[in-house]
């Protein structure tokens, strides 16, 4: 039996896909309110609260592997 092992950037990675389809062309974000979202989501997992780097990181990593983010200035990405 396989269990689910889910790592804090590929949850990352799984929310900002999900959210990108939610959102149009252009539309701005700030990664802090992301980091928001992300841990109201069903894609954060309690045990990510005891990782010692902050979900910030893997919103990024998040952002940069979707290919459909540009970044606008420093902790603001805009869809593409």
């Amino acid at each position: 039996m396989l269990k689910n092992k889910c790592s804090l950037n590929q949850a990352a990675l799984d929310f900002i896909l999900s959210y990108e389809n939610k959102i149009s062309s252009g539309e701005e974000v700030i990664i802090s309110e992301l980091v928001k979202l992300f841990r109201k989501s069903a894609y954060y997992e309690i045990k990510f609260d005891t990782y010692v780097k902050p979900p910030n990181g893997a919103i990024w990593y998040g952002l940069k592997r979707s290919g459909n983010w540009t970044r606008v200035k420093p902790g603001i990405y805009r869809k593409l």
